[in-house]
């Protein structure tokens, strides 16, 4: 028997059963969910105006949500990974909950804020989905039913550390003969609104499921509030006692892996350790994951159907070359650590490899310690921060070119670009906006076709500053866009 097997070895035929009608209508919604969240994610920001900004906040979190959402209706969260709640940070939860209302409430001309006490703990041991759900059904009710101008999500830690976090409107409150049946399903009050009645049953069914309860009531000055409690001994993450482990508190990590045995392994290692982390069962989830969220670290078995882990890293790799993805760390996750086997991971993109079957708790922790150590901030990544140009894009347009044309293609890019410099700085000088924003579609056309993210970026900002007129703020953008085009032309000329 040979001691080593292909790292993208294809599974028996006969071990393969064909998806079902349902598998594949799966397959078709996540890529199409994950389409909307990553194409959400290279929007810029910086250029909209506070109204857009909050729709765009609005769609962006609840696709993030529609997302999760769906992987529990198809079931492509691993139901059999789940042997304890994971960790969640939840100082960033509630930070993602008022960017997520902040524009259901801007066009009810209605305000969110949120209240959190300074005692709140980081990390709670609680499921995010049901999290969500719980606080979609409070902040839709009371947005929707209150009649109020004001809204707050509110959080605070009890004094026998009991966790609360409560929505409170400045409304009409709830009619007091319904106080006491709020929470049963289809119970409405008499003023005609729209509705079903059962937000506040689903939202009372989840709090029990997670170990909590919801309490609702009016306000002696007028308004309502409804309050999730839920015990210490619920969301506690317990005390680690031993010293020689890492605390991985704050960081997200994904694991893809086929095996449930492993990943519940694995989600019980990283838990403890405090870790947030998601799971794929093959590759392509482990795609549509990379696409929608972002993560520090992610742990790729490179057995797996369906789309190996190898195929998995090197596609990732080139999302991240192009400038369309965070620089999240890669690791490999095998049973064959020979020679040839490495190298193929390593030449994949893999930072590291995880050998198979796992080792102890102490050395796993502090493997994934020292690559997150070594890791880039995938938080604070933007597209304008990613490479001057995208060298997968240009390989690709310089064998589009063919060999015989390669470097005339580059010098004319180089001639072109040196042009664009020259008619800006003129343009700029003498205040002329249409040459400026002429300039800017000639340069949005040229950066686009080498990946030239951040130059594509500040164009598009220059393009936006004429049209407003302001001459300081055209000055101003004028100057960063020449800057990303310097960095390009300083790239471009290095390439041969």
């Amino acid at each position: 028997m040979s001691d080593s097997a292909p790292t993208d070895a294809p599974r028996p035929i006969a071990e393969v059963e064909p998806p079902d009608e349902m598998q594949l209508l799966g397959h078709d919604i996540r890529s199409a969910v994950s389409d909307v969240i990553g194409g959400l994610r290279l929007i810029q920001r910086d250029g909209l105006p506070d109204p857009c900004l909050a729709q765009f906040d609005r769609v962006q979190a609840a696709s993030e949500v529609l997302a999760r959402l769906v992987e529990e209706l198809l079931g492509g969260t691993p139901g059999d990974t789940v042997g304890e709640v994971g960790n969640l940070n939840l100082p960033r939860f509630l930070d993602d909950e008022l960017r997520r209302w902040h524009g259901v409430a801007q066009a009810m001309d209605v305000k969110v804020t949120l209240d959190r006490n300074a005692n709140l703990p980081d990390i709670v041991r609680l499921p995010l989905l049901q999290l969500r759900r719980i606080l979609a059904n409070l902040m839709g009710n009371a947005l929707r039913h209150s009649n109020g101008t004001k809204v707050v999500l509110g959080a605070e830690l009890y004094r026998d550390r009991t966790l609360s976090i409560c929505i409170t409107d400045n409304g009409g409150g709830f009619a007091p003969d319904l106080l006491p049946r709020l929470f049963d399903a289809g119970v409405r009050g008499d003023g005609g609104q729209p509705g079903t009645g059962m937000g506040l049953h689903i939202a009372s069914a989840h709090a029990q499921a997670l170990g909590g309860r919801l309490t609702v009531g009016n306000l002696p000055t007028g308004g309502a509030r409804v309050t999730l409690t839920i015990p210490e001994a619920i969301w506690m993450r317990p005390a680690d006692t031993s010293d020689s482990l890492p605390d991985l508190s704050g960081s997200r990590i994904l694991v893809a892996d086929d095996t449930a045995t492993n990943r519940l392994l694995i989600q019980g290692m990283l838990t403890r350790m405090g870790a947030e982390c998601e799971f794929a069962r093959d590759g392509i989830e482990a795609m549509n994951w990379l696409a929608r969220e972002r993560f520090d670290l992610a742990l790729v078995d490179i057995e797996m159907p369906t789309l190996g882990g190898l195929d998995v890293i090197r596609a990732e790799r080139l999302r991240q070359a192009r400038g369309v993805a965070p620089p999240t760390a890669m690791v490999a996750m095998t049973a064959y650590v020979l020679r040839d086997n490495r190298d193929a991971m390593i030449e994949a993109g893999a930072e590291g490899i995880l050998a198979k079957p796992i080792g102890n708790i102490e050395m796993f922790g502090r493997a994934i310690a020292a690559w997150l150590a070594a890791a880039p901030d995938a938080a604070k990544w933007r597209p304008e921060s990613a490479p001057a140009l995208s060298a997968a894009t240009l390989a690709e347009l310089m064998m589009a070119a063919g060999p015989d044309h390669q470097v005339e293609l580059v010098a004319r890019l180089r001639e072109d670009l040196d042009l664009v410099d020259r008619h800006l700085r003129d343009a700029v000088e003498t205040g002329d906006m249409s040459a400026i924003r002429s300039q800017t579609h000639v340069l949005l056309s040229l950066s686009s076709a080498v990946g030239a993210l951040p130059t594509q970026t500040a164009a598009r900002k220059l393009n936006r500053a004429c049209h407003e007129d302001d001459a300081e703020v055209v000055r101003a953008a004028t100057l960063t866009c020449l800057d990303c085009l310097a960095a390009l032309r300083a790239e471009l000329a290095e390439t041969v």
